[in-house]
């Protein structure tokens, strides 16, 4: 559900701002959250659906990277806390995810179209 209406810069404290939203997201397993939205546009020229729209698509960009992150590197289970360190490591992961995809579009077989089986007999 998202919720939006016209704000200015001096009442939302951030500059160039037409229209504010609340968004409330829902999570598979996760409590539900509400995700404030601002946006240079105003109403007239953004409504509520492509606003939503353009919202989901950045957020299936980021998702789908950081789901590679936590997964190939355990991202989310770092224990770096000093800025700088966590800035070279991360770095150095999308560097290497960065790699390691590359090479994979570029092997000859791949076999995406060929069914696995799993179970012989």
């Amino acid at each position: 559900m998202l919720r939006s209406w016209a704000a200015s810069p001096e009442a939302v404290g951030f500059p160039c701002v037409e229209q504010v939203a609340l968004l409330r997201r829902h999570l598979r397993q996760h409590t539900p959250e509400v995700v404030a939205l601002m946006t240079s546009l105003p109403p007239s020229e953004l409504t509520a659906a492509p606003w939503l729209a353009y919202t989901r698509a950045a957020w299936g960009i980021e998702s789908g990277l950081h789901q590679r992150l936590d997964v190939s590197h355990r991202e989310d289970a770092c224990r770096v806390r000093r800025p700088r360190a966590m800035r070279l490591m991360a770095m150095l992961r999308r560097f290497s995810n960065s790699l390691f995809r590359e090479w994979r579009l570029r092997q000859k077989s791949l076999n995406r179209r060929r069914p696995r089986i799993f179970l012989a007999s």
